[in-house]
């Protein structure tokens, strides 16, 4: 496996198009198809399907994308790492989140640090919950967004924000109600969870067992949100999602509520290795998200650039 194969894979599954990949690669589209091509027979499947309109990932493409990415992604952080190490000024901001966190609610909150600070460069990692424990422990990454649920005691931690649960019943031809339910009424169908890397699974396991309900696990499991709302439509089972991570039609989502009528929802911490806040610019990241982004995230304060 070559990183020039992967820049090709990537920029062919964003662009959806051969031709437009080889030509902000730069390559020919001869050696670009030679070397998805070559890379293919090495992972033992077709990454991409072509039609007459435009070229989509194959099933075994979209079960690939996210390894291929983090490869290419840890390229990019030993090349950040070295000129770190040379250019020891440089300040870097590395905060790594689970794929449940709305990067939206992110940005809110280190864009108008990074207008502030001025001369911090701001990293993003996203990736599965051991990556993430491996990376914090580690030093690679600086902060690390995830659920209040599963966040290790040894770590430090302050609130984010949270997100609404919504249930996404099975669509199997029975009546549709649009009022919210709550855990204890929920109809007896499967729930379809992911692979459990991301903390979901964890969740909501944890939140039925807060409410003396049961969790009844779809027996697969879905590679990603949009597909466990796609299996509800296709009357494989039920889905809870964080609303962030819904596709533009919930029409037929309920809002999730705990049995004692309050709303279910997903909380999210930022946390980091205590000795992180011996480092300069993390230590005001730090203060910046104790002091301000509470009112930023409560709208009560717009920050500019000066």
């Amino acid at each position: 496996m070559k990183l020039r194969q992967l820049q090709f894979v990537l920029a062919i599954a964003r662009t959806q198009s051969f031709s437009h990949a080889a030509e902000i690669t730069n390559a020919t589209q001869p050696t670009l198809s030679n070397a998805v091509s070559q890379l293919e027979t090495e992972l033992g499947g077709k990454l991409f399907a072509r039609t007459t309109r435009k070229v989509e990932l194959t099933a075994f493409g979209r079960h690939m994308m996210p390894f291929l990415q983090a490869v290419a992604d840890a390229e990019r952080e030993a090349a950040s790492a070295a000129e770190t190490y040379h250019n020891p000024s440089r300040k870097m901001l590395r905060i790594g989140f689970s794929p449940l966190v709305d990067m939206q609610m992110v940005t809110s909150i280190t864009e108008p640090f990074r207008r502030i600070a001025g001369d911090v460069d701001i990293y993003f990692k996203e990736c599965l919950l051991d990556d993430l424990s491996d990376r914090i422990a580690s030093g690679a990454i600086d902060l690390a967004i995830l659920p209040r649920d599963i966040v290790p005691t040894r770590l430090e931690r302050l609130p984010f924000y949270t997100d609404p649960l919504i249930y996404l019943p099975r669509q199997d031809g029975r009546p549709q109600t649009d009022h919210a339910l709550s855990i204890p009424d929920l109809p007896p169908d499967p729930i379809i969870m992911t692979g459990g890397g991301c903390g979901l699974n964890a969740s909501l396991e944890r939140l039925f067992s807060q409410d003396n309900a049961t969790i009844t696990p779809y027996p697969g499991y879905a590679i990603s949100y949009p597909v466990i709302q796609e299996w509800t439509w296709l009357g494989l089972g039920a889905g809870i999602l964080p609303r962030a991570k819904l596709s533009d039609d919930t029409s037929a989502g309920h809002k999730l509520l705990r049995a004692s009528g309050q709303p279910a929802e997903m909380a999210f911490f930022w946390t980091w290795q205590p000795e992180a806040a011996g480092i300069t610019h993390v230590r005001e990241f730090l203060e910046f998200i104790q002091n301000t982004a509470p009112k930023l995230v409560a709208g009560q304060v717009r920050l500019v650039a000066v």
